[in-house]
């Protein structure tokens, strides 16, 4: 450890570099999985973390962060782009990028609970693609807008930051390409509290790898409220999205009302995405932690499909406690989901079922 710690201490004294290293470990007690139960579940190292970072003369900056995936053997970007700085109110980055879509305008939506939510595990939160992205500040308003030319590639089909739509045998005949984003947030100073109003949306083409040709369209939009005051923190979330597939699948299971993302599971090509997270934050003692945050995310899924495989609708309910000193984090939830098991949330069989999971982080 300590011939590491030289090594990045040399490597940052020779050039502007700033470099990171998170691990991550994971335990999970599932109502749903009988071995789990009779296990009592199971505790395992989930993944590590690769950050670098550097800021240079001209406005010129790097962030990238590389996961290695213990699940899945597999290592992949989260996010690595180069970004200039053109003034203090405006920049654009280029690389593997962060799509701006969801509350928080440049694409910085994400839940409390650090592991799920509904649409993350759509494709629709927090995902990284290939791309161009251009941001800027004018008063109260912040603006984005981004193209992204496609999924990130990988050896795996689940080996990737976030789900998405890609093309695999029998299950999914198109891959998203050409993707357009746009979006903007008014933030409104209350006097020691603060409402940011806002609302993104994307529209791209998806790409037939069969025939060679349109497979369709895809778009999305949400409208989003964050509001804070002191340590306490409100998000309200609305999104519609549509995976407009002209033909269903060669050989497949599903109509053009269903989907199958990356992770190899059905939702509804279409529907609505109802969400709220909130929390409270205050400083504690417990243990070695001197900060703690008291959350709960709740997502509804409306869904538009007719397939007996995608029609259900999902709820996602996460309550849960942060807590947190500096370089070490630990993550104490309950899941409770309905018809979930596209988000690791338990079975498709119309009935609430639990989990209960500790994640356990060091960044340094």
């Amino acid at each position: 450890m300590e011939d590491i710690q030289r090594r990045i201490t040399d490597l940052e004294n020779n050039v502007p570099l700033r470099v990171g290293i998170g691990v991550e470990t994971l335990y999970i007690l599932a109502d749903s999985s009988e071995s789990s139960r009779e296990k009592t579940g199971n505790y395992f190292l989930d993944k590590f973390e690769l950050a670098i970072n550097g800021d240079f003369d001209g406005g010129l900056y790097y962030r990238s962060r590389w996961d290695y995936q213990v699940t899945q053997q597999a290592f992949f970007p989260a996010w690595t782009y180069a970004g200039l700085k053109h003034n203090d109110n405006w920049a654009t980055e280029v690389g593997v990028i962060i799509q701006p879509l969801g509350a928080g305008v440049d694409g910085s939506y994400y839940d409390n609970s650090f592991l799920s939510d509904v649409p993350l595990w759509l494709g629709l939160a927090n995902n990284s693609e290939p791309g161009i992205k251009t941001k800027f500040k004018q008063g109260n308003m912040d603006w984005v807008f981004a193209f992204t030319k496609n999924a990130e590639l990988s050896s795996k089909p689940t080996a990737r930051f976030r789900p998405d739509l890609i093309s695999q045998v029998g299950l999914s005949d198109v891959e998203v390409t050409n993707t357009f984003h746009g979006g903007g947030a008014y933030t409104i100073d209350l006097d020691g509290a603060s409402l940011q109003l806002g609302s993104n949306g994307q529209y791209g083409d998806l790409y037939n790898t069969l025939t060679n040709e349109s497979g369709g369209e895809h778009w999305a939009a949400t409208a989003f409220a964050n509001y804070n005051v002191g340590g306490f923190a409100l998000t309200l979330q609305g999104m519609t999205y549509d995976y407009n597939l002209e033909k269903a699948p060669v050989g497949g299971p599903a109509t053009t009302d269903t989907v199958y993302l990356s992770q190899g599971k059905p939702i509804p090509a279409s529907g609505n995405v109802y969400s709220t997270r909130i929390s409270y934050t205050m400083p504690t003692s417990v243990g070695v932690f001197d900060t703690v945050k008291f959350y709960h995310d709740y997502d509804f899924l409306d869904s538009g499909s007719d397939d007996t495989i995608s029609a259900d609708d999902t709820q996602f309910s996460i309550a849960g406690v942060h807590l947190s000193r500096g370089a070490f984090n630990t993550w104490v939830s309950v899941y409770t989901s309905k018809n979930a098991d596209f988000a690791n949330g338990g079975p498709d069989d119309d009935t609430w079922n639990t989990q209960f999971t500790v994640t356990g982080a060091l960044y340094f």
